[in-house]
């Protein structure tokens, strides 16, 4: 019997080929001086990986959260949501690119794919640090963990802001095309990265 996760990772791809379609037809049309009911073709296939997302999310929070579906082994709620990440971030930055999105908008939107991937970084930093920071929580020693985690936020505020300022420069300096480009292939590293090395470690796996 072919899982649940199994059709939400097969979703999850045609999503992101829609929305890898869109971008190139939105391009395509420009190029060609399309008429106006033609260029709006981009935002329908844009809204079809929108509705797949929707159908995605609702299957991985099943399939993480609960167990409605079967057991699914930890690997493949790891990829899985790996997938799901990218599909929402790509359907958000996407929507800029397509027509009548103004700047303003863009600006919105890219700011708020920065938010997504800034907590995606202050996850990554603590998947691989976590244990260092919370040395001593458990037999009472809050003091010393609150003092790691000062220097600890301090040093991701510097990485973030600059994350932030540098693909702002690029968006002010080129277009919203470039920087949405930047942050996606910002994330999609990050969380292969992180993706390979947790499925690169053994992991106790429960009933």
């Amino acid at each position: 019997m072919i899982r649940v996760i199994t059709i939400g990772n097969f979703l999850s791809g045609i999503g992101l080929a829609a929305l890898g379609f869109a971008i190139i037809l939105k391009y395509i049309l420009d190029s060609l001086s399309a008429t106006p009911a033609q260029l709006l073709y981009p935002f329908y296939i844009w809204a079809v990986a929108l509705a797949v997302l929707g159908v995605v999310l609702i299957i991985s929070i099943v399939n993480t959260f609960t167990e409605i579906t079967g057991f699914v082994n930890p690997d493949d709620k790891l990829v899985s949501n790996m997938l799901v990440y990218i599909h929402a971030l790509a359907t958000l930055l996407t929507f800029g690119l397509l027509e009548g999105v103004d700047v303003v908008t863009q600006g919105y939107l890219f700011d708020m794919g920065t938010m997504i991937v800034i907590a995606y970084i202050f996850l990554f930093v603590f998947v691989f640090f976590g244990s260092k920071i919370a040395v001593g929580a458990e037999t009472g020693q809050v003091k010393e963990m609150t003092s790691r985690f000062m220097l600890v936020s301090l040093v991701l505020g510097v990485i973030m802001a600059g994350v932030y300022l540098a693909l702002s420069i690029i968006k002010n300096t080129f277009s919203y095309g470039w920087a949405a480009g930047g942050l996606f292939l910002l994330a999609f590293a990050l969380v292969v990265l992180i993706v390979f090395f947790l499925g690169r470690r053994y992991e106790p796996v429960g009933e």
